[in-house]
């Protein structure tokens, strides 16, 4: 029996014949809004596909990035040229980092640099302790990479305690990291009498 329209909701329509026009309002809604979402997370799936992949050893690009300890982390100059206005520079001019295919960081270890090479092939981190929020947020404000500062600050945010206040007040200053030192300074405010003496005999 085909199923009928009607202008007014009838109890329990979809268990009948009867769909009041509210109701396949919402059907075709679910309906259209269904396949883009579905298709938009197998193109999301696709970009972010690499066999092996950047967190991966054996990854092998046109440049490498190496650390003070003199592990190379290689990427491709395009992509990171995408992601990064310094590093945008670093390629595009006559810099010796151009003519030779390597970025020295001396402020950072391999697994954090590998951390970072990932997030601009893939926009997806793993925060761990060889690779830890403060050491991948000093290489995003370095390099000028904004979404990923944001990711590290949100991440730091969270976490926040009276033991790690004065830590995370001082990144936020260093890396001019706005929401971290939004949150830092309500924690502060919202817990005063608590860290008032830790924090001034810290930062002093």
């Amino acid at each position: 029996m085909a199923t009928e329209v009607v202008d007014v909701c009838i109890s329990n329509c979809t268990q009948c014949r009867f769909l009041c026009k509210l109701c396949v309002d919402r059907i075709a809604a679910l309906a259209l809004n269904k396949k883009p979402h579905h298709e938009l997370e197998n193109k999301v799936r696709f970009l972010q596909a690499y066999e092996p992949g950047p967190l991966s050893e054996s990854f092998r690009g046109d440049v490498s990035f190496v650390g003070c300890d003199l592990e190379p982390v290689f990427a491709h100059r395009f992509i990171m040229a995408g992601k990064s206005s310094v590093f945008r520079k670093m390629f595009d001019i006559d810099m010796k980092e151009k003519e030779s295919g390597t970025v020295q960081v001396d402020d950072a270890v391999a697994p954090v640099l590998r951390s970072v090479v990932n997030y601009c092939y893939t926009a997806d981190i793993l925060f761990t302790e060889e690779a830890p929020a403060e050491e991948v947020l000093k290489l995003a404000h370095k390099y000028d990479i904004n979404e990923l500062k944001a990711v590290c600050e949100s991440e730091l945010s969270r976490g926040i305690n009276n033991e790690n206040l004065c830590n995370r007040l001082r990144l936020a200053h260093i890396y001019d990291a706005k929401k971290l030192d939004a949150v830092a300074a309500r924690f502060f405010k919202e817990n005063f009498d608590d860290v008032y003496t830790r924090v001034v005999e810290r930062l002093c």
